[in-house]
């Protein structure tokens, strides 16, 4: 009886394991890409794509800044795999894995605290919460970081619950534990300590009411949960106010502002799907990467379904008005009301009325200003920011009052066991126990039918398809690109440059029926995003390309809004730039010159820090400089020739640059004028007065421009020490274009020269720089010994300890036994 006992029980857990994996089971099944949305992975094979998963990342807006999610990417150092089809299988199954262990083993914590020994409410605990609409959500947004989040916050709530259920004391362990869950999911999103500040206040004032006995050792154990995750709320913090602190002074930097305005006005943008109905059915998302769809429109050719009604914000919701979409949009309250039966539990009623009062308190804090009463909405939503020190690092993202029903999700896993409960034990008879078992699974099963699609379709809002624009795909979808792109795609490969994709943002590919790439990939080290070329300005757009260090351009003709073929011909004839693949709709363009770091033996000083003054002086300078950027310094040295702007006077001194019509005097001299490209030179005898146009530039003849010309020079990044070493030439002037922290890195055999207007670091070199961030190697030794901490704790706890330690010990005792009885039957 045991034995078949535990070959169910471990069936059980396989068959749960694969039910896990089914919204992905297209992608693991198929053969194509994975149409990740974001830089995590990019859409090529290839050794540098390990280093999109670096501690460190560069970007744009924001500069360099260590990733707080690379707890998620450290294993991909270790990954022996180099095709990126595999490794986002790998990937993919390893995530997946990790959040069925932890969530297998949660529930067994839940339903011991709860006394409820019911494997099928274990069960139906699991599936509950992979079935439940928010689920899916998080999964096709890769918010898998969100997703251990509310597993972690659930742990740390029902060890709270355990001490008032059962007064318990918690052992130092549970303790530990708990703190460590708790600042782990403040690691996972900062916003979580917040809301479990909200939900522990629920239940400090319910114990004072109801669980009186209770408080003093409640109140002892939550110091000690909150001590112990004080380290980890201390690293948040730390990893938050990074880019400043090395910056700006402390003081500024540990008074970190919301990067978001936190307002009433603000807020109401991203309350308009969190109206009651949709935050009772967990599908309150402003911007859902799943469209929640009655099953209806699979009756509907796939062609029509452009044509479907979507209702909501960014297509909330696409409902058909027939009988099945309504049964379908009932049955998504199943859940709710499966939380909500929880209080009909008679022996459970105090901690069931405790959590729904805490459930009820969040989901007024996600409504937004869609909630009743205004100063609600501002104490629990705007009033976090202004906060003194925390008040931006902990509630920046406040102004998307949804994101609280990830909270919701950790609550209602609670709830939902003693509701499942309730309902089993309800009936007496065994045979209809499993009946309505398989009733409630089933509902479930259809309110969320997209789930076992194997790709989540239909996939969000684009704004390139018709009617309602939405993906006819799932983020799942193995993607069979044509072989010319693939073809482009493994020349890129082999390159560590950054690439830029010419098209509109988000537009939608032929081949894919599903939103493409509206950033670029990586720029590597790290990655930058690259804004589509502008169509009316052809001729500049490779120089915006090579100041960014962009080295290829790819055009790709497949989307539903194509190019025109006037713009693809400007590219290929009128650019400069040379075509290394082209074929089909297909083009690869190459700058030869592109690099991230640059070097020239004469620079250009000039004063105006205006970027579009900045841009046209380089785009004047361009052809005259064999297609290579000037190096523009924000400081006068002996390398640099001076440009002046306007001036009234034109000598062999410096260089002149308009922007506007005037008349000026010309001394004698010979000048190369170049004026929108039209370059002439001209000698002038004797001091005169001429007229000059907008965009035009004067340049003394004498001057030798090939100093100027500026060349790509080879570097290297140590991660672990967040260091460039630049291979520079002795008494040259040097420029980056990546966005590397302002007064945030230190320089060995070199000088910092400043900023320019285009937010270029300038540099004069001694023979090889070495650019290093400020506290970098620090912080990624931070960083890595974190990762690794929480590392060993999975596998000790959720994986050693629950599966594998019952069994060595279960085999070492049968050995021993064995052995024993062996030696009995010899004396025997």
């Amino acid at each position: 009886m045991s034995i078949t006992y535990n070959i169910s029980r471990r069936l059980e857990f396989i068959l749960l394991w694969i039910f896990s994996l089914i919204p992905i089971s297209g992608y693991l099944l198929g053969n194509g890409y994975l149409n990740y949305y974001g830089p995590q992975f990019p859409f090529f094979s290839g050794h540098y794509i390990k280093y999109l998963y670096t501690l460190f990342v560069y970007t744009p807006e924001t500069g360099i800044s260590p990733s707080v999610q690379s707890v998620l990417y450290l294993f991909m150092d270790i990954m022996p795999v180099n095709n990126t089809i595999i490794l986002a299988k790998l990937y993919l199954i390893l995530i997946f894995s990790s959040i069925y262990f932890i969530l297998w083993k949660l529930t067994d914590i839940i339903l011991r605290v709860l006394n409820i020994n019911n494997f099928i409410v274990k069960i139906l605990s699991i599936l509950f919460f992979y079935l439940i609409p928010l689920y899916m959500q998080l999964i096709a947004s890769n918010w898998f970081n969100v997703i251990l989040g509310i597993l972690s916050l659930t742990y740390v709530v029902v060890n709270i619950v355990n001490i008032q259920y059962n007064k318990m004391k918690l052992t130092k362990k549970t303790i530990i534990l708990s703190g460590i869950a708790l600042g782990f999911s403040a690691m996972m999103d900062p916003r979580f300590y917040i809301w479990f500040l909200y939900i522990i206040m629920i239940f400090l004032l319910y114990t004072i009411i109801t669980y009186r006995e209770s408080l003093l050792n409640i109140i002892k154990s939550l110091i000690g949960i909150f001590l112990v995750s004080l380290p980890f709320l201390i690293y948040v913090y730390y990893i938050f106010i990074y880019p400043s602190l090395i910056t700006v002074p402390i003081s500024k930097a540990v008074s970190f502002g919301a990067l978001r305005p936190d307002s009433l006005s603000y807020i109401s943008g991203f309350s308009q799907n969190s109206d009651f109905v949709n935050l009772l059915t967990f599908i309150s998302s402003w911007w859902p990467s799943v469209i929640p769809s009655s099953p209806s429109i699979l009756f509907y050719p796939r062609n029509k379904w452009f044509y479907l009604p979507a209702y909501g914000f960014n297509d909330q919701i696409l409902l058909p008005n027939d009988l099945i979409s309504y049964i379908w949009l009932s049955s998504l309250f199943i859940f709710i009301a499966i939380v909500f039966i929880s209080i009909f539990d008679k022996s459970r009623r105090k901690i069931s009325s405790e959590l729904l009062l805490a459930l009820t308190f969040m989901i007024g804090v996600e409504s937004g200003t869609d909630f009743p009463f205004n100063d609600f909405t501002y104490i629990f939503d705007v009033l976090p920011s202004k906060l003194p020190v925390i008040g931006g690092i902990m509630s920046t993202a406040f102004a998307i009052p949804f994101y609280a029903e990830w909270t919701n999700i950790s609550l209602s896993l609670i709830l939902a066991a003693i509701g499942f409960n309730y309902i089993i034990s309800f009936i007496r008879k065994i045979k209809t126990k499993y009946i309505i078992g398989i009733v409630l699974i089933l509902i479930m099963s259809f309110a969320s039918w997209q789930y076992f699609n194997g790709t989540l379709y239909p996939s969000q809002h684009t704004g390139s398809f018709p009617g309602n624009s939405i993906s006819l795909e799932g983020y799942y979808y193995p993607l069979n690109p044509p072989p010319q792109w693939v073809r482009v795609m493994n020349i890129l490969s082999t390159s560590n440059a950054g690439v830029a994709y010419v098209g509109e943002g988000g537009f939608s590919e032929k081949w894919t029926n599903y939103q493409f790439i509206s950033l670029s990939p990586p720029l590597m080290p790290g990655y930058a995003t690259i804004s589509p070329p502008h169509i009316t300005y052809v001729n500049q757009t490779p120089l915006a390309y090579d100041i960014a260090g962009i080295k290829y351009l790819f055009i790709d003709n497949t989307s539903y809004i194509p190019l025109s073929n006037s713009f693809i011909y400007s590219y290929l004839n009128n650019s400069g730039l040379k075509v290394v693949y082209a074929k089909a709709d297909v083009y690869l363009l190459e700058q030869p010159n592109a690099s991230v770091f640059r070097e020239a033996k004469m620079g250009i000083y000039f004063s105006p820090t205006n970027e579009t003054i900045l841009f046209k002086a380089e785009c004047l300078l361009y052809p005259l400089l064999n297609y290579t950027p000037a190096i523009i310094s924000p400081e006068k040295t002996n390398n640099t020739v001076t440009m002046l702007l306007n001036p009234s006077i034109v000598n062999e001194n410096y260089m002149s640059l308009f922007n506007d019509s005037r008349n000026i005097t010309i001394i004698q001299g010979s000048y190369i004028i170049n004026h929108e490209g039209n370059i002439s030179r001209e000698t002038i005898l004797s001091e005169k007065v001429i007229t000059v146009k907008p965009r035009t530039i004067i340049i003394p003849e004498k001057l030798n421009l090939s100093d100027f010309v500026s060349v790509p020079i080879n570097f290297s990044f140590n991660q672990l020490m967040a260091e460039f070493e630049v291979n520079s030439s002795s008494s040259y002037i040097v420029e980056t274009s990546l966005p590397l922290p302002y007064g945030g890195i230190v320089v060995n055999n070199g000088k910092i020269l400043g900023l320019n207007g285009l937010g270029q670091y300038i540099f004069t070199s001694n023979g090889k720089l070495t650019i290093s961030i400020k506290q970098g190697f620090i912080t990624d030794l931070l960083i890595t010994a974190v990762d690794i901490f929480f590392y060993v704790l999975f596998i000790y706890f959720i994986i050693y300890k629950s599966f594998f330690n019952g069994k060595i010990v279960e085999v070492i005792n049968n050995a021993i036994i064995r052995i024993s009885r062996l030696k009995s039957y010899k004396q025997t």
